[in-house]
């Protein structure tokens, strides 16, 4: 049976200011140029307002500053965080979570030295080795592996197919997507007159708590030491964390960025989608960097570098016009000049 929600009902849910037609009932959430009759949308940016205007939605939620009047027979949710608040709508209407039994498949290998904890979910073909720690409540999805006396804390979720190696600690109600890797060995070469020499890879990956890591991840052992990811971080898919690199809570690492070696990212920062964090830096905390920029060397507290090489945003700007400055004072000495040779004749 699908569900459905009176537009009353979903504007004391959320908190919001309800405006319009209070009688609307919601069967559905989708974006501005999908969603059906009966369903919510949102606007999230007032360029899209137009789109409002054109969706067949029956409700939406918008910023709470925002002005113009519902269509006749719709209405308005007004909302001071529109992002949260259709988050929490999409919330309503997902399906219930999956529900994980407290067992150990058969198929599953579990070393006799393991330590499993209380009303835990191990998977098929799941292999925990010798010496591992699971805690309370924590789930070990299908074909995973757990390293050599490796540590996983309590309310976690390891989804399939993921490899985390011997020696690592994860902490608290971490999540870890598919695919990913921890605790590979960090990239370590030396060339030598009888080739390329291997260093070995002793050190470890310690995953403090409520971490989030996506689809294949590469967080790498540290050399000696450790690679630290810190409490609340939140990695996209695809994303390297090189060996000894430090990043600090409450940091973002979006789709396709890469840290290198022995960086040390403070706590808040935003590396943007297929940004690259050069090695043995130091970004200080709530620095931004955006999108495709290369950070090749450290920066102070809250800055927003930009561009390759990447600089902060003022000084980009100023370069990036200075072109079409250049070439305005040309045209304008040109007038110049003119004016000075009318005047001479």
């Amino acid at each position: 049976m699908s569900k459905k929600f009176s537009i009353s009902d979903i504007a004391k849910e959320l908190n919001c200011e309800l405006k319009g037609n209070n009688n609307i009932e919601i069967s559905g959430v989708g974006s501005l140029d999908e969603a059906k009759e009966g369903f919510i949308s949102f606007l999230g940016n007032k360029k899209y307002e137009h789109l409002v205007e054109e969706s067949i939605a029956s409700a939406f939620i918008v910023p709470a500053d925002y002005t113009k009047e519902p269509a006749e027979g719709k209405a308005f949710l007004l909302s001071d965080n529109v992002d949260l608040s259709f988050s929490m709508m999409i919330m309503m209407f997902a399906p219930p979570a999956i529900e994980y039994p407290s067992e150990i498949h058969s198929s599953a290998v579990v070393a006799e030295t393991a330590t499993i904890g209380k009303n835990v979910h191990i998977g098929p073909c799941a292999i925990i080795d010798e010496g591992v720690k699971i805690g309370n409540n924590s789930v070990i999805t299908a074909g995973t592996y757990i390293g050599v006396n490796t540590v996983i804390g309590e309310d976690c979720l390891i989804y399939q197919n993921v490899t985390i190696r011997e020696r690592c600690v994860v902490g608290n109600r971490c999540i870890i997507h598919s695919g990913t890797v921890i605790g590979a060995d960090g990239y370590g070469f030396v060339p030598g007159p009888q080739g390329i020499i291997k260093i070995p890879q002793v050190g470890n990956v310690e995953i403090h708590d409520d971490v989030e890591i996506g689809s294949n991840v590469c967080v790498d052992r540290a050399r000696f030491g450790k690679t630290i990811i810190k409490t609340g971080v939140k990695i996209d898919n695809l994303v390297q964390v090189a060996h000894n690199v430090e990043i600090g809570e409450f940091s973002l690492l979006i789709g396709q960025s890469g840290v290198a070696g022995s960086a040390k990212i403070g706590r808040g920062c935003i590396i943007a989608g297929r940004a690259g964090v050069n090695g043995h830096i130091k970004v200080g905390d709530g620095t931004k960097v955006a999108g495709t920029s290369n950070l090749v060397k450290g920066c102070p507290p809250n800055s927003i570098m930009v561009g390759t090489p990447a600089e902060p945003q003022r000084e980009f700007m100023t370069r990036l016009t200075l072109p079409k400055k250049v070439k305005k004072m040309q045209q304008q000495i040109k007038d110049l000049q003119k004016q000075l040779n009318d005047l001479s004749n």
